[in-house]
């Protein structure tokens, strides 16, 4: 038993909690802190990407079958993350990987275009009215980077315009603290309207900030917002690499907006690396080769063909009445889980956008990440999450929420009453929350 020195403060009741979860999550999971410890040897703090890790280590996942995953205890977990809305019909979706094995046996990759990706951008093209040419690339953050040069060259501006609390990939230019970047709370128009000086190269937006908290868009203000971008000579760049699985054209067809140039990825690829991006003919011809002084841009795997063909079988299934019964679901769960906070009498609030949700705990929904990262004080975030993975259910550490075709009305039964054990489980502990 460990003794805390004299001058060391106890511990809080919720620290208590949380040890007390964290001992239990050891138990169950020694196989995973296993291979998590054989993993800081050869990766930076274990892991390869930022947002899988949390304390003490993360689960170490096996297998993936539509709804379930498989750590390497041998333990099985409904899937409420699949994998941050790429897996849009859940883990291994028999289409898709029969389409992407079928491309294998015949050449992964070749040196030229092929019709598996002219396929896919004629799809992404006849769904999505701003899109009229397509360039692919290998994942959301490179066609970020490619929309924001894109922007810059046809302004012939430098700096960009984004919301506070919003990603758009982990590469430069388009971080929040970079040379050429300004940043304005989400949903705040005026503060668009003083920021929107005449070096913006490019205004940035989602329909609503997914990692700030999936928190919805106001439809007029980011109607405002595309219309003062172009008044003042910038581009109006929608972010639709989470949001495009709300709707058959994306989330721009449901709010009435035409970008100029509209960010995409997850899941257009059916599981696999992908990214592009989609606008006008005349934008897009930038970065044609046969124009002169075009914008380069080019990359080893663009348009994977593994990417391309599961990504057309994947949209070609997700239809507008897949897309309606995912966004009921979507609804019917919020609900559950803000009852389940209300009868455990803990104040806790579910933001929705179609499929995707986040819970927060305060008694109101943010509207912007301010707000958002104020609701994270609390060590209730990381004891909910917790006490879900003990109950098999596999969530994100940050509340984050997203549903798959695959998900019955039996895994989402399950999911509501494992959030009503584990709300319960924190108010039985009287975790403070912010509010109180």
């Amino acid at each position: 038993m460990t003794t805390l020195p004299a001058d060391r403060p106890r511990p809080t009741r919720d620290s208590a909690v949380l040890e007390t979860l964290l001992a239990e999550y050891r138990a169950r999971t020694p196989g995973s802190a296993t291979a998590f410890q054989r993993a800081t040897a050869a990766l930076p703090g274990g892991e390869t990407r930022f947002v899988t890790y949390f304390p003490p280590y993360p689960v170490i996942l096996a297998e993936g079958h539509g709804s379930r995953l498989l750590d390497v205890d041998g333990t099985e977990y409904l899937d409420l993350v699949n994998n941050y809305t790429s897996l849009i019909h859940g883990n291994a979706y028999p289409p898709a990987m029969t389409a992407a094995a079928a491309v294998l046996a015949s050449g992964a990759v070749f040196p030229s275009p092929h019709e598996l990706q002219l396929e896919l951008a004629e799809l992404l093209a006849a769904r999505i009215p701003a899109v009229q040419r397509v360039r692919f690339t290998n994942s959301g953050t490179e066609a970020s980077v490619l929309a924001a040069r894109l922007a810059q060259r046809a302004t012939g501006r430098r700096r960009l315009l984004l919301f506070d609390g919003a990603y758009h990939g982990s590469a430069p230019p388009l971080l929040a603290d970079g040379p050429d970047v300004v940043t304005v709370p989400y949903n705040d128009v005026d503060a668009v309207r003083e920021a929107l000086t005449e070096d913006i190269a490019a205004v940035f937006a989602e329909p609503f900030l997914g990692a700030g908290g999936v928190i919805p868009g106001r439809p007029e203000s980011l109607r405002v917002v595309a219309e003062l971008a172009r008044e003042r000579g910038a581009l109006f760049v929608l972010d639709e690499v989470q949001s495009l699985r709300n709707a058959v054209g994306g989330e721009q067809t449901r709010l009435g907006l035409h970008p100029d140039l509209t960010v995409m990825g997850k899941a257009i690829g059916g599981g696999m690396p992908i990214g592009a991006i989609g606008g006008s003919e005349e934008l897009l011809r930038l970065t044609a080769a046969t124009t002169d002084r075009n914008l380069a841009h080019s990359g080893t795997f663009n348009g994977h063909l593994t990417a391309a063909a599961a990504g057309t079988v994947t949209l070609r299934h997700l239809d507008a009445p897949a897309i309606d019964r995912l966004d009921q679901a979507a609804g019917r769960l919020a609900d559950a889980i803000t009852a389940a906070g209300a009868g455990a009498g803990i104040p806790a609030t579910v933001t929705r956008a179609g499929s995707i949700l986040n819970v927060h705990f305060t008694p109101a929904a943010p509207v912007n990440a301010e707000q958002a990262r104020a609701a994270t004080a609390t060590p209730l975030l990381s004891a909910l999450h917790l006490a879900l993975l003990l109950d098999g259910v596999y969530t994100t550490p940050r509340g984050m929420i997203n549903l798959s075709t695959a998900l019955d009305a039996d895994d989402l039964d399950r999911a509501a009453q494992a959030y009503a054990r584990a709300f319960q489980r924190l108010a039985d502990a009287d975790i403070p929350t912010p509010s109180r």
